[in-house]
């Protein structure tokens, strides 16, 4: 059988998830250690309690792209343009979050405009080439990019999405003059129009790309050292795998690799229980993260925001829409000018962490105000760590002072702010999307999820809540899963009714090649890619698509395609914007061609893991205003499948603490998740 290890570093602690020969599962958590996270990796593994041999697979998700990003802890990034263009990347478009804000200024652009160059080449949009850059302007090119001293080079050029080939040319051209450097082409990781968005995308890529060569060179050679022989991938953010070398050019594919994850496994757990519908609930140490899994997928988009719609940039990367909030165990409170209460974004992180750690920290945390008001018992964490109650009241005491306020009430004012705030992105990825949240199973993970998700789903409107065994490890628990993945888009441009069934299944061989190679690359057969597609459509006229799957695996294209995916479209339609336009065109933007091969899947025996020394009972508090009740406390290590439980109870394991209110029941299923009726 083969080996599985997933190693998912989080702001807060480093978790890993191992599946050995037997089938059997290992856990651990740790502390992450900031700056060093390549090294608490490499730990993670080696202690991950399971042999290694030259077919386990290591699969690791991180968040290094995104925080390195969002802090601009990035490389010195040249931009070589079409002429006219290079200020594209700062002019960006005329969208404004509020167009009638005369103050509002975007943060910096990536690449400042000293290291943004012009060279004169033209392709036009249907891909015919206008102009080719000569020989002495490519001379002239390279020597104002040795005077700048860049670290990386983007070359992004306007319909390159279409007629790539002078991106190739200087592309190859700047490789052989700087053959140290990454050079990043906007065609190679993006095949979409508009460029903007493309030009930034390729810009991004480029700019982390010394910080992901030099950390993931760091990790494969640590555990190769360790005696690691097998395979080292890494999660992206479409909720595949990647080769180390395919991370190394595309490391902005990884920019949600850890939180991904998360997903993946909800994704797994609701299709093992016949579920349809549900949407997955990760609360960590440092934020809250929720994405849709409707009919068995994920809800997915092409571009992701850097630093949010307001002030941030658009990159077109595939990605599960994510939706994440501040707001993790860590998250700490502060009052603002106004003197009102407020919870996150910053966070307490690993260090010094919240109060109750004892590691230094002072200021209250949403891990403290569950210890103060009884939803955490006062047990002995994941390692050593041992919770302490009175650095806790401390820290909250010392804010309800100057909030003039009791302690208890700011504690719990503290918890219902965290709700409201999670509530609101389930609300986000449901109600603003046409869904009904009844319709859905909230899954819960993470350390501090399943601590707060019966009050999310209550707050939303979801009737049931699945927390699956080793919530604390789900993330790296999805990562053993993770399939080989890669796509690829190409621009149609025609009206659905005239796309000729012929001229699509001839787009789709040709991108079914190239996929075939790139997956080849990463050791696997043709005979074990699956493929699927799907089309970008919209009303003739109008400017955004929407993303229509096929109904089906493999690339079959009926005759009656074009009115299948017309109905389809109406009814996607009709549940975002509450009406459809049945006399319009619909207009097929692109088409989109993935191709995956299925790793060698695990069986995870059914096991538990509980603590000791808990005790028999806890006073807790419920909500705002309600009194304190005697709350039983439950080590998860007692139940089996069949037994039930009648809110308020507290359950506790390793790694998390669930709380099951009052006016609510749970069940122990056959795989031991336990599943909560709200009432």
């Amino acid at each position: 059988m083969t080996v599985r290890i997933g190693v998912d570093i989080g702001g807060t602690f480093t978790d890993v998830a191992a599946v050995g020969p037997d089938g059997a599962i290992h856990l651990g958590k740790r502390l992450t250690s900031v700056g060093a996270e390549n090294e608490a990796a490499v730990a993670a593994a080696v202690d991950s309690g399971v042999p290694w041999t030259p077919d386990t697979v290591l699969a690791h998700g991180t968040t290094l792209v995104i925080n390195a990003l969002l802090e601009r802890r990035v490389g010195r990034t040249a931009l070589v343009c079409t002429r006219g263009f290079a200020d594209i990347h700062e002019l960006a478009t005329d969208s404004r979050p509020e167009p009638y804000c005369m103050t509002f200024r975007r943060d910096p652009p990536l690449v400042p405009r000293e290291l943004r160059f012009e060279i004169d080449e033209r392709a036009e949009a249907r891909g015919e080439i206008l102009r080719q850059p000569t020989e002495e302007e490519l001379e002239t090119l390279i020597q104002e990019l040795r005077q700048a001293e860049p670290e990386a080079i983007a070359v992004a050029f306007l319909n390159a999405y279409v007629q790539p080939e002078n991106e190739h040319l200087v592309g190859a051209r700047l490789q052989e003059a700087f053959p140290d450097l990454p050079i990043c082409l906007s065609s190679d990781i993006s095949q979409s129009p508009r460029e903007y968005q493309r030009f930034t995308t390729a810009a991004a890529n480029a700019s982390v790309a010394p910080l992901m060569r030099n950390y993931l060179s760091l990790l494969d050679n640590g555990v190769r050292a360790a005696g690691f022989s097998g395979d080292l991938v890494v999660l992206d953010s479409n909720g595949g795998a990647q080769s180390v070398e395919v991370a190394m050019e595309f490391p902005l594919r990884t920019i949600e690799s850890g939180p991904v994850s998360g997903a993946l496994a909800a994704r797994n757990l609701a299709i093992s229980h016949g579920v349809e519908n549900a949407v997955a609930f990760d609360m960590g140490g440092t934020t809250a993260k929720s994405s849709l899994v409707e009919q068995g997928r994920f809800l997915s988009t092409d571009l992701y925001w850097i630093g949010g719609y307001n002030r941030g940039f658009p990159t077109q990367v595939p990605c599960i829409d994510i939706l994440e909030v501040g707001a993790g165990g860590g998250s700490i409170a502060w009052l603002d000018d106004g003197n009102r209460l407020r919870v996150g974004p910053r966070s307490a992180g690993s260090s010094p962490g919240p109060a109750c750690y004892g590691q230094g920290g002072t200021e209250p945390t949403i891990t403290d105000a569950n210890l103060y008001c009884g939803r955490l018992p006062q047990v002995q964490l994941s390692g050593s760590l041992q919770l302490d109650a009175e650095a806790a009241e401390r820290a909250l005491s010392t804010l309800a002072k100057k909030a003039g306020m009791e302690t208890r009430r700011l504690a719990r004012g503290m918890l219902h702010l965290a709700v409201m705030s999670m509530a609101r992105t389930v609300r986000r990825q449901t109600l603003e999307r046409g869904r009904d949240p009844r319709d859905f199973l909230l899954i819960a993970s993470g350390g501090a999820g399943p601590m707060h998700a019966c009050d999310v789903a209550r707050d939303v409107g979801v009737h049931n809540v699945a927390i699956p065994m080793h919530p604390g490890h789900f993330s790296a628990i999805g990562m053993l899963s993770a399939d080989l993945r890669f796509e690829r888009t190409t621009t149609i441009g025609k009206v659905l009714s005239q796309l000729n069934p012929d001229d699509l299944r001839g787009l789709m061989q040709g991108m079914r090649g190239e996929l075939v190679k790139s997956l080849s690359g990463v050791g696997a057969s043709e005979e074990d890619i699956v493929f699927e597609y799907a089309l970008m459509l919209r009303y003739v006229g109008q400017e955004h698509t929407l993303k229509i799957p096929a109904a089906t695996e493999g690339l079959d294209v009926t005759d009656d395609f074009g009115d299948r995916f017309a109905t389809a479209f109406a009814a996607e339609y009709q549940t975002l914007f509450g009406h459809a336009d049945s006399l319009s065109e619909v207009e097929v933007v692109q088409l989109e061609l993935v191709g995956k091969r299925a790793l060698p899947q695990v069986r995870i025996k059914p096991s538990s893991a509980g603590g000791t020394g808990l005790p028999q009972s806890s006073t807790a508090y419920f909500g705002l205003d309600a009194p304190p009740i005697e709350t039983p406390v439950i080590d998860r290590a007692s139940l089996v499948a069949g037994d039930t439980l009648e809110g308020p109870v507290i359950v506790c394991e390793e790694g998390s603490t669930s709380v099951i209110p009052p006016g609510s029941h749970a069940r122990v299923l056959n795989d031991l998740t336990l599943l909560v009726t709200l009432k």
